[in-house]
Formats: C-alpha cells, structure tokens, sequence
C-alpha cells in the first residue's frame, strides 16, 4: 500500500508530498489543481511511462534546457517499508529500490497500476491501434519477456515493410513483382517467428478476460488462414503497397455483451463494459503476479449516471486494491465509497 507521494518537477508541481492512510484515497477539488497529475505519477513509476504523454513532456518545462529533470517517489508498505524513486532527464532514466539503483526488470516487476478515464473508454472504442495496445500493456506487466518480444516483432517489420518498398519502387518503375526474393522471404521467416508468438499470446489473455457477461473476441488480420499461407497470399499486395498488410499490428478486438457494444452499445453500456474488462483485469494479474495492480479512477463518475456509477464505484471491488479516485466534487461519489476514503483536497496544494 502507497503510504507517501513525492513529486519533484513534474507538470505543474515544483514540489509536492502527499501522505497517504487509507486504501481508497479520492483526490478532489477544481479544474488544474493536478488531480490527473499525480494518477499520471503513479502509473509512471509504476509501469514506466506516462498513459497519455508519449515523450517526457510530463517533466516540468521551466527549468533550462539542459537541467530539465522530474523525479517521482513513492513509499509502500506492504510486509515491509520500501521506497521506489524514479528520476527522468532528457538523457536518462534512474530506477532506485532504497535509494539503490536496480535493473529496470526488477523495479517494474514490484509495481503495476492500471488506469480508468473517459478517454481511455473513447479510445478504446475507436482506435485499433490503442486496443492492440491495451493488450500488449497487459502482456507487458505479466511478463516482461513480452517486452522484448514486441520490440523484435517491431524491428523484424520495420525491416521488412523497408524492403518491400524497394520492392515496390522496382514493381512500379519496370513491372517486376520480387515474389520470391530471398531477402523478403528472410524477413518473412523472421516476421512470422515474432508475430506467431504475440497472436498466440494475445488470443490466450483474451480468452481469459471472458466472463459470463462480456467476452473479448479477438480479430486476426489473416482471420483463419495459418499466418505463413496468409503472408504467401498477401505477398503481391505487399509488394505493391510496399507495406505489411497481415500480422499482429493490423489485428483487433471487439467487445461482445450478446452483442457488439462498439456497433450497437448505448454510451453507457460502453463505459460499464470497459470498467468490467479494466475490472477483469486486475483478477488476473492478481492471479499471476500475486497483488492487485494499483487501480487508477480519473474522472469516471462525470461520465455515469447515478446507478452506473454506484455499479463502478462498489466498494467490494475498489477495496480489493489500493485505489485513487479523482473528482471535482467528491459528494458526487456514492456515500458506501466515502465511507472508508481518505478525502484530499487539491485546491488547498495549488
């Protein structure tokens, strides 16, 4: 359990540190005080990167160019005290267990959080590309070998979709089509090896989100053709768009509640079906790490009616993990979950 929250030079915060007593904590007050700030914080130094930034634009910007650094620490105490700090500069990154720096593997394989907002719902909904991701995030926490996995797969297509757009060039300035060039059929071979893997690993984890209730259907590009046939298929296709149209990277997923909820959900069956699946979620980690993930909740209830936030908010979920709440008026939130949160009131830090 998160007992202090430190913030150095990260977004608005100069200098900020939060002592922490209750395992479900609701952060409230108005607009820019930095509620989603100090969420962001935590699954930063709990997974290793922002869920919404996509460079370091999260460490403070008036600072000179070359001194520009933030650095977040946090003290849990679970069977022992233990202090994780994460320093970021624009060169490097420090991971340090009690104030001794350890290998990346070991820092993140102590910390998981897992983060809920409205736009994580919406993307969720429209974009391929963030459900593949919300996958792989998963993956990535429960197995670090995941990690180096998705970076192969990714360098292995870099290189091949490179070399069909030589093969490209070639096809359309004198009409040859390279189907059978040894060096696309190496990078094939090797694209295959990768991708089989994370097909593989992707459709397992989502057979195990299925519940009575809601099931996650997982969608492969090269639908139920073995990949290597669908790649021979797709090679002249390939050539001439001098990209890789099958695999992994093109793959999706729908949500099925007896029917698909992105098609035909109403808004609020969407934002209840991603709860239970963020909710679904941490049960298997629990399962395979041994401890809940930190559960993150930005802003959910301005999104819900009354009776589906009382559904997101029950206590007998939120209680299972350590849990941050973010709101603006934290009498919005169902009395059964004040109860037993430590209220913080931003407005008083800003």
């Amino acid at each position: 359990m998160i007992k202090k929250i430190k913030l150095t030079n990260f977004r608005k915060f100069n200098s900020l540190e939060i002592e922490i007593n209750r395992n479900i904590v609701v952060f409230h007050g108005n607009n820019a005080v930095g509620k989603s700030t100090i969420l962001e914080a935590i699954y930063v130094l709990a997974n290793g990167k922002s869920p919404w930034a996509t460079s370091d634009e999260y460490i403070l910007s008036n600072q000179k160019e070359e001194d520009k650094y933030c650095r977040i620490e946090i003290i849990v105490d679970d069977n022992e005290e233990k202090a994780y700090s994460y320093f970021k500069n624009i060169n490097r990154r420090v991971l340090k267990i009690n104030e001794k720096s350890v290998p990346i593997k070991k820092f993140f394989i102590e910390n998981a959080a897992t983060i809920f907002n409205p736009e994580k719902i919406e993307i969720l909904m429209i974009s391929p590309s963030k459900r593949r991701e919300f996958l792989d995030e998963i993956l990535s926490t429960l197995d670090y070998e995941y990690v180096e996995i998705l970076k192969n797969f990714r360098k292995v297509l870099t290189q091949r979709n490179a070399y069909l757009k030589k093969l490209s060039k070639l096809f359309y300035e004198k009409g040859i089509i390279a189907r059978n060039d040894p060096q696309l059929i190496f990078w094939t071979k090797e694209f295959i090896k990768q991708a089989d893997t994370i097909q593989h690993m992707r459709e397992n984890l989502s057979k195990k989100l299925h519940t009575n209730d809601l099931k996650i259907e997982y969608i492969k590009s090269n639908e139920d053709i073995v990949l290597e046939d669908a790649l021979e298929k797709s090679t002249k296709r390939d050539i001439a768009t001098g990209y890789t149209n099958i695999g992994p990277h093109r793959d999706d997923w729908r949500l099925i509640n007896g029917k698909d909820i992105k098609k035909y959900g109403s808004r609020g069956e969407k934002r209840l079906s991603i709860g239970k699946l963020i909710f679904e979620t941490q049960k298997i980690m629990k399962k395979e790490l041994g401890y809940y993930p930190i559960l993150l909740l930005d802003d959910i209830a301005s999104e819900l009616d009354e009776k589906n936030t009382a559904n997101i908010f029950d206590p007998k979920i939120l209680d299972k993990q350590q849990t941050f709440i973010t709101i603006i008026n934290y009498k919005n939130l169902p009395k059964s979950v004040l109860k037993n949160a430590q209220l913080i009131d931003l407005n008083k830090f800003d």
